[in-house]
């Protein structure tokens, strides 16, 4: 099993006590019981591996709303779509870009000491199209591909270094054991951009990750919601992704893309969210059962949700596809 993430409402919820949130300037006794929780709850749901994620503090322009899940945080925050802080090539120069000095590795050292026998991490960064066009606003994005060209590509091309270097040093880190990015390049009919403009300006960082991966001898997993069935081939076998993670059954069932794709790649997850917040118990086991019956004999699978484990999902719907995959494993 493989989980992008589970919230820490839901954390919460499993702990059955209040998460420790990560502070990197927190004393040490609270970093450790931070670690302690995350990687206590990942060993005993059954995980070998969890993800630990790279925090870029970009300055970013973020719309709200009251969150009105089942185990509500209070406040729902995301990206503007129509604005960011970056609209030309002056705000560029003016703005403060961080450094890898600047970004938050997470408990590397905490975790070093507390990770279990046969348990590794996978280095995760949000990718260089989500950050760029959150930098820009996907509008405003999308329209300067045509009007300004030159201001996407530098966008583009400071934000894929920033990341490269991160993953750079999650290559270099000991119980780190693939490189996984996060880059939503699609919704629910095409990609968000056109194919073009993704094989001239965003395609090319994922080769690199990719190679970059592969030369330290890790998979290169890829996360992307929507439809990307156009740029398939391309990130196959011109970027060379070992994995594709985020399925949704309106676009395409995690078993079509196995039949497609799963002798040349792996295929993370598949039990969709809007059958994990709004199904039965009974209807998770079965769809949980029905992937794995297709999926698993092959190899190159990893179960999980269809995108990540939200504060809207059950808990016990979450638990119901967890216990599913064990008992099909033999081991419930």
């Amino acid at each position: 099993m493989l989980e992008l993430k589970l919230d820490e409402e839901v954390m919460g919820a499993l702990l059955d006590e209040p998460v420790v949130p990560w502070h990197k300037e927190a004393p040490a006794d609270h970093r450790r019981r931070t670690v302690r929780q995350a990687v206590g709850l990942w060993h005993r749901l059954g995980y070998d591996a969890f993800r630990l994620r790279a925090g870029i503090p970009f300055e970013l322009i973020k719309d709200r709303a009251a969150d009105t899940a089942g185990l509500s945080r209070g406040e729902r925050q995301w990206q503007s779509e129509d604005r960011g802080p970056i609209q030309s090539l002056q705000d560029l120069e003016r703005y403060r870009w961080p450094t890898l000095a600047d970004v938050d590795f997470g408990p590397l050292e905490e975790i070093d000491h507390e990770l279990p026998e046969g348990m590794a991490c996978i280095g995760y960064c949000s990718g260089v199209f989500e950050w760029s066009s959150w930098l820009m606003g996907l509008e405003r994005f999308s329209i300067a591909l045509y009007d300004q060209p030159e201001l996407v590509r530098e966008v583009v091309n400071r934000t894929g270094r920033l990341v490269y270097q991160i993953f750079e040093t999650w290559a270099r880190t000991d119980h780190v054991v693939a490189l996984w990015s996060g880059d939503d390049l699609g919704f629910k009919t095409a990609t968000l951009i056109s194919p073009r403009h993704l094989r001239e300006h965003i395609l090319p960082w994922h080769r690199r990750y990719a190679e970059l991966a592969h030369a330290r001898g890790m998979p290169y997993i890829l996360h992307s919601c929507g439809n990307i069935k156009e740029i398939m081939p391309d990130l196959v076998e011109w970027v060379g992704i070992d994995a594709r993670h985020s399925f949704e059954d309106v676009i395409q069932p995690v078993e079509e893309f196995v039949r497609e794709w799963g002798d040349r790649t792996a295929a993370i997850g598949g039990v969709d969210v809007d059958l994990l917040a709004r199904g039965s118990e009974r209807d998770v086991v079965r769809r949980t059962r029905q992937i794995l019956e297709a999926c698993a004999p092959r190899g190159g699978y990893a179960a999980g949700s269809g995108n990540s484990v939200a504060n809207y999902v059950p808990v016990q719907n979450y638990l119901a596809m967890v216990e599913t995959v064990h008992r099909f494993n033999g081991r419930g």
